[in-house]
C-alpha cells in the first residue's frame, strides 16, 4: 500500500536521468517531485516546500550527497528529513553511518518506489 502524497526533493545532476525518474516516479506514484540539479537552492526549497523525503545523487558538482544530508541535518529550523541516496558511486560507509539506505544507479524504479515507501512510513511512525 503506498502512502498519502508527499513532497520528495531530488537532487539529481544528470537532466535525462532525473527526467527519467521523475517522470517514472509520477507514474508509479502519487508523490510531488522537485527536482533540483546541486544543493545551490537546497535550503531555500527545503524551507518553501517542507519536502518529507530527499533522493540525493552522491556525486554532484559543489557539495556531494553526504555533505548535502549533512547540511539539512545540521541547520537551524529544518527538522530531521530521510533521505535515500541513488548514486553510481555509493559512499557505503558513509551511508551506514547515518542509516540513509542506498541504491546504485541505473536502479530499478520498482526498487526506488519500495524503499520511497518505507523511508516515509517509518518517519510517519516517529
Amino acid at each position: 500500500m503506498f502512502s498519502e502524497p508527499k513532497t520528495i526533493l531530488m537532487i539529481e545532476d544528470q537532466l535525462v536521468y532525473s527526467k527519467i525518474m521523475k517522470r517514472a516516479l509520477t507514474a508509479y506514484t502519487s508523490h510531488d517531485i522537485i527536482h533540483l540539479p546541486d544543493g545551490t537552492h537546497m535550503l531555500d526549497v527545503i524551507r518553501e516546500h517542507r519536502p518529507q523525503l530527499l533522493i540525493l545523487d552522491y556525486d554532484l558538482p559543489g557539495l556531494n550527497g553526504i555533505e548535502l544530508y549533512d547540511l539539512v541535518h545540521s541547520t537551524e529550523g529544518i527538522g530531521p528529513i530521510p533521505a535515500i541516496m541513488v548514486s553510481a558511486n555509493l559512499p557505503r560507509a558513509e551511508l551506514a553511518r547515518r542509516n540513509i539506505p542506498g541504491l546504485g544507479k541505473p536502479c530499478r524504479i520498482t526498487d526506488l518506489v519500495q524503499i520511497i515507501e518505507s523511508s516515509l512510513a517509518q518517519t510517519i511512525s516517529l
